[in-house]
């Protein structure tokens, strides 16, 4: 009951009192209240300030004295100095939940933090949570758009929520998700956590029914046992995608003046998530890759891989990745070979990995993969070489020796036959028996919006990569957690 009041305050509030708003477009005051207005969101908004007034044709109240009924969430957006008595205030007030967007705490030394237990027990007395201090705030996209937080993107509603101890890491990785059509349910910036922890924000959301997959930003733990034990508990419905920071000892003291965390034995805790079933990545852009994955494909059910390409030279390589990431490509049984010889030339390569070297028509490419989709031998299917006869067409459109009236209604088939072969991949993937995962040059997905398969994809839900080595590394870590024991 307590976690369900507290879910209810932070991320579906009725009402919001915005402490410390400013319209001086170059503060924090303004912006964020800004982006909470513009976002969308449908609950009373009440802005205060000591000096009353209006911000921009709604009412500024001098105190929360002076607002009528009940308030779920303060934001704090005022001076360091002055969060003690915003946060009594709130306190004497009732209300649950305050998120303090103000730094100059424990990340700055004794002084701060002894601010940062000031308001922390300030809270506490009255029984009021908090989110931060040192926050970038929190985003919830259901059951109205609440967008409190330092950045004004616009997000898309979807099933990722972001965990983050890095306030500008967490808009990163935002963004990286919005370019890649992927919506998220809740993005938390947990700041100092001098209250609220990241296992606090893990338990919120493991009961969450808009999220299925958890991605977090770690730089180090404050009780690391409670950590884990949550992740164990949740990581087999729920994955839960990791990137830590503060692996060196470098990262590990810039990780300790920036939120005040102190990183752990990188070894350990690389051990910890195994055992609990977190998959842990290196960069942003794997967790992207990884999140996709886990989206948009069945899990497989061992790691045994068949490469379908279009082009020989990425099949060796997706075979050396694939080997160097502990995947299997084994050979294709004879049944399979013999069903392959009935449609395609007599001089393909018999073999896994399958070159279709330039096939006539589309159908070939998913009569092959449908073939491959039902062999004992294989638990996932990498079909690589998509996107170029949208990029022939385009080149072809774009020539100066050909006149357009000549070569208008050739390019038209070409993006044509590329749009078939995205309904026929589509109605492949729809049978979720084994992951079919896209691969398509980069130059595909640099092609204009109007003819790009990997935006045509995107929409679609299904993640595309732009060469082998991402899309075998992310395979190997579904297939991990998979034979993990999970889902």
């Amino acid at each position: 009951m307590i976690m369900d009041t507290l879910f209810q305050a932070l991320f579906a509030p009725r009402s919001i009192a915005f402490i410390g708003a400013s319209t001086n477009v170059f503060k924090w005051g303004f912006n964020i209240l800004h982006h909470i207005i513009r976002g969308g969101y449908a609950g009373g908004i009440y802005p205060v300030n000591p000096q009353g007034g209006e911000w921009f044709g709604r009412q500024v109240y001098t105190s929360l004295d002076r607002i009528d009924g009940p308030i779920d969430l303060a934001v704090i957006v005022v001076k360091d100095s002055l969060v003690p008595d915003a946060v009594r205030a709130c306190a004497a007030r009732g209300i649950p939940a305050g998120i303090v967007i103000t730094a100059g705490f424990s990340e700055t030394g004794a002084s701060g933090a002894a601010l940062e237990r000031e308001i922390v027990t300030l809270a506490g007395e009255a029984g009021m949570r908090l989110v931060g201090p040192n926050t970038m705030g929190i985003f919830s996209a259901t059951p109205s758009p609440l967008q409190v937080l330092m950045t004004g993107m616009a997000i898309a509603p979807g099933q990722v929520s972001i965990i983050t101890q890095s306030g500008n890491l967490g808009t990163s990785l935002a963004y990286r998700f919005v370019r890649r059509s992927i919506g998220l349910s809740r993005l938390i910036s947990s700041g100092n956590e001098a209250d609220l922890k990241v296992e606090d924000y893990l338990r919120l959301m493991e009961h969450d029914p808009q999220t299925r997959v958890i991605c977090l930003y770690i730089e180090g733990l404050r009780d690391g046992q409670r950590f884990f034990e949550t992740a164990r508990r949740i990581a087999p419905d729920k994955p839960i995608v990791l990137l830590k920071g503060g692996r060196t000892a470098s990262g590990a003291r810039a990780a300790a003046s920036h939120t005040g965390a102190m990183a752990s034995d990188e070894g350990v805790f690389a051990a910890m998530c195994r055992q609990a079933g977190i998959i842990m990545v290196s960069t942003m852009d794997e967790m992207i890759d990884v999140t996709g994955m886990l989206l948009t494909q069945p899990l497989p059910k061992g790691n045994r891989i068949g490469i379908v390409t279009m082009g020989g030279g990425w099949g060796v390589i997706a075979t050396d990745a694939c080997e160097a990431q502990g995947l299997s490509v084994p050979p294709l049984e004879d049944a399979i070979i013999a069903r392959l010889d009935a449609i395609l030339p007599a001089y393909w390569s018999r073999g896994n990995p399958i070159d279709l070297v330039a096939p006539g028509t589309v159908t070939v490419i998913t009569d092959t993969v449908k073939i491959l989709m039902e062999s004992r031998s294989v638990d996932a299917i990498l079909l690589m070489g998509l996107g170029y006869m949208t990029l022939r067409a385009r080149r072809m459109m774009s020539s100066e020796v050909i006149p357009a009236e000549r070569i208008e209604s050739s390019a038209a088939i070409l993006i044509r036959e590329e749009e078939k072969l995205i309904g026929l991949l589509l109605d492949l993937l729809a049978r979720k028996t084994i992951p079919i995962v896209p691969v398509i040059d980069l130059m595909g997905f640099d092609a204009p919006a109007d003819i790009n398969i990997t935006k045509a994809l995107d929409r679609q839900g299904i993640m595309a990569y732009p060469c082998p080595e991402p899309a075998v590394a992310a395979l190997a870590k579904i297939a991990a957690y998979q034979r993990r024991g999970a889902w």
